[in-house]
């Protein structure tokens, strides 16, 4: 028995006619009939009294019918809430973002977006990277703003640009009246970091070996509350471009000489059903930040 078994019985009681009913099926009367003959089969019981000028309904069949008129009402209901929810996904986009990203790049990109989307209603996720990842493969988000690299198998990656780091000093630390540094010169500083988690943390110690490092007990959830520290003195750190605020006074930005960066890239699922879109709006996105 199928839905298809069900709305072949459902239109020849309605009509009481073998050929109304394959008509408004848009089936041949033969292939009906056949259709009607294998159900009467499969339930063990007469459907339709077959006579030469008309067509009656048993008594089993008018007890099947309310139930099979009930069950392909409810398949048409399961159809409309898909198809709505099919609209509403495409004219949806969960965008995700690691926090030292997030905050100084999203509302750019949400501006951009807007203008070449504008009936295209976001979602925006900031988390660590390893949950936008696990996001990602469990097709919970679209696409992510990630740092590379991303070694995974599933996911397609388009790079967006370079994000310089730079040396951030207080403004009346030994260092800040210089240039460009070399990553040894700070080797005896206090190298503010992230919490652990957080990808900067980690490419902040893959380009400065911890072992030379005095990080005492400090670690931020935020660039802004890395900023505030090294304005009042704390330690320095690494900040991505960016991040940079070069009108405030409290602080110095320096280079650094080894010209270190993170890239970072939108990376989404190979089998998205809208790779097209991404890959357009990864165009879109692309930008060289601060230098």
């Amino acid at each position: 028995m199928n839905l298809r078994d069900l709305s072949y019985l459902v239109a020849v009681a309605e009509l009481r006619n073998f050929s109304q009913a394959a008509d408004q099926c848009s089936i041949g009367q033969p292939t009906l009939s056949t259709q009607i003959k294998k159900l009467e089969d499969y339930l063990g019981v007469d459907l339709f009294v077959r006579e030469k000028n008309s067509v009656e309904v048993t008594e089993t069949c008018q007890e099947i019918l309310p139930i099979a008129r009930r069950i392909l009402a409810d398949v048409q209901s399961i159809r409309q809430i898909a198809t709505h929810a099919s609209d509403r996904h495409r004219n949806m986009l969960s965008l995700g973002a690691f926090p030292s990203l997030a905050s100084y790049v999203l509302p750019e990109y949400v501006f951009r977006i807007k203008q070449h989307y504008p009936d295209l209603k976001l979602q925006l996720v900031e988390e660590k990277t390893n949950l936008l990842i696990d996001l990602l493969l469990g097709k919970k988000l679209d696409a992510a703003l990630l740092a590379l690299p991303i070694e995974h198998e599933l996911l397609e990656c388009r790079i967006l640009f370079e994000d310089p780091f730079t040396l951030a000093v207080c403004a009346d630390h030994p260092l800040a009246d210089l240039e460009e540094v070399d990553l040894g010169m700070v080797a005896k500083e206090n190298l503010l970091l992230l919490d652990e988690g957080h990808c900067l943390r980690d490419q902040a110690l893959k380009l400065c070996n911890p072992s030379r490092f005095v990080e005492h007990d400090f670690r931020a959830s935020s660039l802004e509350t890395l900023r505030f520290m090294v304005k009042n003195g704390v330690g320095v750190t690494l900040m991505p471009s960016v991040a940079v605020q070069p009108d405030d006074k409290d602080i110095r930005y320096i280079n650094i000489h080894q010209r270190p960066s993170r890239t970072i890239a939108l990376v989404w699922q190979r089998a998205h059903p809208r790779s097209a879109i991404l890959e357009t709006l990864a165009k879109l996105l692309a930008y060289k930040p601060l230098p």
